[in-house]
């Protein structure tokens, strides 16, 4: 039986390429966005300091597309709709943003970015009216 067991852990791990660890539930990847993961900017309530949410940032090479992804914490609601948003723009170029009432996350928001800096901005609503923002700039090139 346990030789059994290890043929079939064996073979699912052949066919998902080798990884049988299960993706985190805000993974960023998981939310639309392709490339390699860049940075991680916590959105925090603006009075307990708490992680209400996080924005994944990617960059896809092959692209020159940046993708970001507004993915709420159990601090912040994770699994009851409220006011989520995520913007993206490269400097000179207008956002593009997600902005709406979900459960989990907002986004995925793209922009082509290649030789310039990106903006990314995010907003998170939670329970009892809390809310936090951030915006940040950077990775240029």
């Amino acid at each position: 039986m346990m030789k059994r067991a290890l043929v079939v852990l064996t073979s699912l791990a052949a066919i998902s390429g080798g990884a049988l660890v299960a993706a985190p539930a805000a993974s960023a990847a998981g939310h639309g966005c392709a490339g390699n993961q860049i940075n991680v900017y916590p959105v925090t309530e603006r009075n307990t300091g708490a992680v209400i949410s996080n924005i994944f940032l990617y960059y896809d090479a092959s692209t020159g597309k940046n993708c970001a992804s507004n993915v709420r914490t159990a601090a912040g609601g994770a699994g009851t709709a409220a006011r989520i948003s995520v913007s993206i723009w490269a400097d000179g170029g207008s956002a593009v943003t997600d902005d709406g009432n979900y459960a989990q996350y907002a986004g995925p928001v793209a922009t082509y970015a290649r030789g310039k800096c990106i903006n990314v901005k995010g907003v998170t609503y939670a329970s009892g009216g809390r809310y936090g923002s951030v915006q940040r700039s950077g990775h240029c090139g």
